[in-house]
């Protein structure tokens, strides 16, 4: 009876790095243009890591990266610090243990975990999700990638001058069509000294997925409406976005 006893407890115990999930019904995954998060007060950002090591090729392989993965509700009223962590140092915070395979892939996908925007994301969104560190964050790089393969050449072919955003939606229908009425576009000015970058520029794209009912992990693209946005279109004018390079 013991033994019994024993097994149904070791079942009912959570995943390691798992904690009880919030009430939240999808997810938003936020992708950063990093030449023009870069060049949004350089003086600032020439510390960080993710910007000294940008280069061409470095922005062409990988011209979307990993911002977050945010469980989010309906209500904009999202999950935040679930674990009862505070905002602090990103480097300050507990580090994220993965395996040596995920690490790899979540560092491709997000290069700011050099400076330590992993831990951030983690304690601020993940915990939130109530999956284990390793589920969270394969889900972030392998949605990141799909994004990728969709939206990424389009942007690298347009690196440094304007795109429709039509021209986006339309490779996104034509490379996974399942992604086309899921993604949102911003478009900000940067904070620079350059008078020539002071320009509405893509800044973020903003993709949005189904709380899986059975696992609660990301599931199928929904359309942007799930999470309380209007049209495709943030801030670029007559629906046109300059994509910033690192060679400007």
């Amino acid at each position: 009876m013991r033994a019994i006893w024993l097994v149904l407890a070791l079942l009912a115990t959570p995943f390691a790095g798992a904690a009880e999930p919030a009430h939240f019904d999808h997810y938003v995954l936020a992708l950063a243009i990093a030449p023009a998060f870069c060049e949004d007060d350089p003086q600032q950002k020439r510390s960080y890591a993710q910007c000294r090591a940008l280069s061409d090729a470095a922005f062409k392989a990988v011209p979307l990266t990993l911002h977050g993965l945010w469980p989010n509700r309906r209500d904009r009223h999202s999950p935040q610090w679930c674990g009862g962590e505070r905002q602090g140092a990103f480097c300050r915070m507990p580090a994220v243990h993965l395996p040596a395979e995920t690490r790899t892939r979540l560092a491709r996908a997000m290069p700011a975990t050099a400076d330590c925007l992993d831990r951030y994301q983690w304690a601020k969104h993940g915990r939130c999700a109530g999956l284990s560190e390793t589920d969270y964050f394969a889900a972030a790089a392998a949605l990141t990638e799909r994004v990728n393969r969709a939206l990424g050449p389009e942007l690298a072919r347009h690196a440094g001058r304007e795109v429709e955003l039509a021209t986006l939606r339309a490779a996104l229908a034509q490379r996974d069509p399942a992604l086309q009425d899921a993604v949102g576009f911003d478009c900000r000015t940067p904070h620079t000294p350059d008078p020539k970058k002071r320009r509405p520029m893509l800044r973020e794209v903003r993709v949005v997925f189904e709380r899986s009912p059975l696992t609660g992990a990301p599931g199928k693209p929904l359309p942007i409406a799930h999470a309380g946005m209007r049209h495709y279109n943030s801030g670029c004018p007559q629906g046109r976005a300059y994509v910033d390079s690192p060679l400007d």
